[in-house]
């Protein structure tokens, strides 16, 4: 099982943490070749940082719910640049199911100035459970694939709420000393991965800013007792859990991208290497087809 857990959970959790930035796929493959420098020599190296070449960037998703699904095409730059990487707004993006049914997404179809590089189909969409989607972009002269299976998920049964003694004696926020357990049975004839999101009142809440959850089945079992959210929660706070398919392509890049970035260069750690992706001509990113469940909870009720 593969988690994030605050510091003060970690003490007693049998869970492994990992993170990630939102923006690191654009910063990833840069990333990757300082630490295996970093790794493999000792002698000083100098870096011509602002001659990297860029790269395609793609963040896909198809799920079987509603107004979940996008495409943002955008690029990379030098690991130190700051502000927003550049996007894309006039690539070509199609989705194409095995059934031949395609769509193609239109960019920014409301003109919302947080949207730019964003592309969503101009018509209700949703994806099938059990369908593979092969996803197109064709951006500056040259053309990106991806294919990924939306793999069906296992209903949340439910969640429930008690207070974190450790919290309650030091909590981060006066007041915000609850945790919510999330209960699933995990079916046992399948092997499973899983995305995990986390809501509070509506907000879409990490231990740490840009914090990403996924998780292997592998240890899980059959049930799922008692699984925590990884924040904490006020009275009366609505806490709402989220979980996605993945493939085992999607939690191979998640795990490699996890193992990237909590690579110390220690002497025996393995150097590292970019993200597998199933992204086609060398492009960054990952196109994701995931069913969705949620349940939420209200704290105190």
């Amino acid at each position: 099982m593969q988690y994030i857990v605050s510091t003060a959970q970690s003490l007693n959790r049998s869970v492994r943490a990992m993170y990630i930035h939102t923006t690191s796929f654009n910063r990833i493959f840069l990333l990757a070749a300082l630490v295996m420098l970093a790794a493999s020599c000792e002698e000083t190296v100098v870096l011509k940082l602002n001659n990297d070449t860029p790269r395609i960037v793609i963040e896909g998703q198809v799920t079987n719910h509603p107004f979940y699904q996008y495409v943002k095409v955008s690029k990379s730059v030098s690991f130190y640049t700051s502000g927003k990487t550049p996007r894309i707004t006039d690539a070509t993006v199609r989705i194409e199911d095995d059934q031949g049914n395609h769509i193609d997404f239109v960019h920014n179809p409301r003109n919302h100035a947080d949207s730019v590089g964003y592309y969503l189909p101009p018509t209700s969409f949703i994806g099938q459970v059990g369908r593979t989607y092969t996803l197109t972009v064709v951006a500056e002269g040259q053309t990106y694939t991806a294919q990924d299976k939306l793999n069906p998920i296992t209903n949340i049964e439910k969640l429930e709420y008690r207070i974190d003694e450790d919290e309650a004696k030091d909590p981060e926020l006066a007041g915000r000393i609850y945790e919510v357990l999330m209960y699933v049975k995990e079916p046992k004839e399948t092997r499973d991965y899983y995305l995990f999101k986390t809501y509070r009142n509506d907000s879409l809440t990490y231990d740490r800013d840009s914090d990403i959850y996924y998780a292997d089945d592998e240890l899980v079992g059959e049930k799922i007792d008692g699984f925590p959210l990884p924040v904490f929660f006020s009275m009366n706070d609505k806490a709402r859990a989220e979980v996605l398919s993945l493939s085992r392509e999607a939690y191979i890049f998640y795990r490699d991208l996890d193992k990237l970035l909590n690579n110390d260069g220690g002497m025996f750690d393995q150097p590292a290497a970019e993200p597998r992706t199933n992204l086609s001509n060398g492009a960054l990113g990952l196109f994701q087809a995931s069913a969705v469940t949620s349940k939420e909870i209200r704290v105190g009720e």
